[in-house]
């Protein structure tokens, strides 16, 4: 049967310290992997209400193009100004 050797008190320090490196990288590497499984949910819900938004602008731009015909809004004043139409320049 081989001999047994002991190791050194700094040579066990050196050991255990190495082992708890790869412990603090291992749950970092496991925090990193699930904050970029949230990260990903988070993008595609933020995809989701950008989609819902756009669909929202396009029905809303229909219906006042629609009551209102092709011009021009001024948020700060609520006023529509039309757009010029190729009839209304023969008129001026």
């Amino acid at each position: 049967m081989a001999k047994t050797v002991k190791f050194t008190d700094e040579e066990l320090q050196e050991i255990k310290e190495l082992q708890n490196l790869f412990n603090t990288v291992i749950y970092q590497a496991g925090q990193t992997h699930l904050e970029k499984i949230a990260l990903s949910k988070k993008s595609e819900q933020v995809e989701e209400n950008f989609g819902e938004i756009k669909k929202r602008e396009q029905e809303l731009v229909s219906k006042l193009t629609t009551t209102y015909g092709q011009g021009k809004i001024n948020l700060e004043s609520g006023e529509f100004t039309p757009a010029d139409t190729e009839g209304d320049k023969d008129t001026e």
